[in-house]
């Protein structure tokens, strides 16, 4: 395998880059890879739901698809904190470690939620002047619960301010949980093992077709039996998608799977399976599982898609990932505020259409906008104020 052992190991969780622990483990660099590609993604499902669609729905459902790419960021999430926590809860769970685990997360996730947030809502209230006229998703109201990380908690009535930032809200919840998890699996694995498999079948059962989900826009229209909610539900998808992580991360444990997925031809076809899951909008749950089953064998590749992985490019994709989900936002902001670029044709949030050659070529000078800003944003932002927070309290 490609990968090495560090004596500070990355750590990710959803759309985020690696963070640092005392002990060594295995850098699985298959995955940095995996998180730039579905960040990557994640930005053209809202540049054709924010700014112009250049793929109708009636062609493929692929693009119309890819909010799923945050069900794959939470398992990835999940798959890394057992990789490189689970030995610190094996035994018993510790105040000195407890607060180590969480200052790490806190300073990895809150300092650029809480930058690009802020960032936000002064262009709002000084540029726009609350959006004049004001937008559904930027209520003043709204600011507290995005601070607090209470946004994926039903406390709004919609997806609101830095949108996708909702999922950061739901990725902490499950770190709040996460050593217990840990804890749990370490003295009781068969037993655990079980529960989680049922809690999370169960979790994904009731977000699809039991929960009283509403359409935030238009109540009256049936919300689809999928796995798109956010505001209201978004943190049980959050503990689920990060739950069924850790479960595939016992799997990888084992030398006979990790022998079996690791052939190219495996990965080909899981990404094949993918492919067309999306393409014809199949079950989200059929998406889901092909999703685990991605992570285990882009982690225990040792062929040609480990080395395209290991490029310095895409590393570079997936270490300024992050940035790249939560910037996203100000690319779209204008759209937001009535701006339309030249050949739209359509008005609304995920109505306005585009030729495809024209709005594939927008869609690339966004990417390239969105890159440059994330990476200044990486450098400046994530990096030193990760740092900081590590040095002053993660002692």
């Amino acid at each position: 395998m490609n990968n090495q052992t560090l004596n500070q190991p990355p750590v990710m969780n959803s759309a985020e880059s690696f963070q640092t622990t005392a002990h060594k483990v295995e850098y699985l660099s298959s995955l940095t890879a995996l998180r730039g590609i579905a960040a990557l993604l994640v930005a053209i499902f809202h540049f054709e739901m924010a700014v112009a669609r250049f793929v109708p729905a009636a062609q493929s459902m692929f693009f119309e698809k890819c909010y799923l790419m945050v069900d794959l960021f939470f398992i990835m999430s999940g798959f890394i904190m057992m990789h490189v926590y689970s030995s610190e809860f094996k035994h018993k769970i510790q105040p000195d470690t407890l607060k180590k685990f969480f200052v790490a997360r806190f300073a990895r996730v809150y300092p650029l939620h809480i930058f690009s947030l802020l960032l936000l809502i002064v262009i709002v209230r000084w540029v726009t002047d609350w959006g004049n006229p004001p937008i559904i998703l930027e209520q003043p109201a709204d600011i507290l619960p995005n601070i607090l990380l209470l946004h994926s908690f039903g406390f709004t009535h919609i997806y609101s301010w830095n949108i996708p930032s909702w999922s950061i809200s739901a990725e902490f919840a499950a770190y709040l949980l996460f050593p217990l998890i840990a804890f749990f699996i370490n003295r009781k694995k068969a037993l655990a093992v079980l529960l989680f498999g049922i809690m999370i079948i169960l979790a994904y059962y009731s977000i699809m077709y039991v929960l009283p989900r509403v359409n935030p826009i238009h109540p009256a229209i049936p919300v689809p039996h999928n796995l798109n909610t956010t505001f209201d539900y978004g943190y049980i998808r959050g503990i689920a998608g990060f739950t069924t992580g850790v479960l595939v991360y016992l799997l990888y444990q084992l030398q006979g799977v990790r022998k079996a997925f690791s052939s190219d031809i495996v990965s080909l076809l899981i990404i094949a399976a993918i492919t067309l899951s999306l393409h014809y909008a199949l079950n989200d749950g059929i998406t889901v599982f092909l999703f685990a089953i991605l992570v285990l064998s882009f982690t225990a590749n040792t062929g040609k898609i480990a080395d395209f992985c290991n490029l310095k490019f895409m590393q570079f994709l997936g270490n300024i990932s992050y940035s790249v989900y939560l910037m996203q936002i100000f690319l779209q902001e204008p759209f937001s505020h009535g701006a339309y670029l030249p050949g739209t044709v359509g008005i609304g949030r995920g109505k306005q259409n585009i030729d495809f050659f024209l709005g594939l070529g927008y869609c690339a000078v966004y990417l390239l906008l969105l890159i440059l800003i994330s990476y200044v944003t990486y450098r400046w932002v994530e990096g030193p104020s990760r740092k900081f927070i590590n040095r002053i309290w993660g002692k």
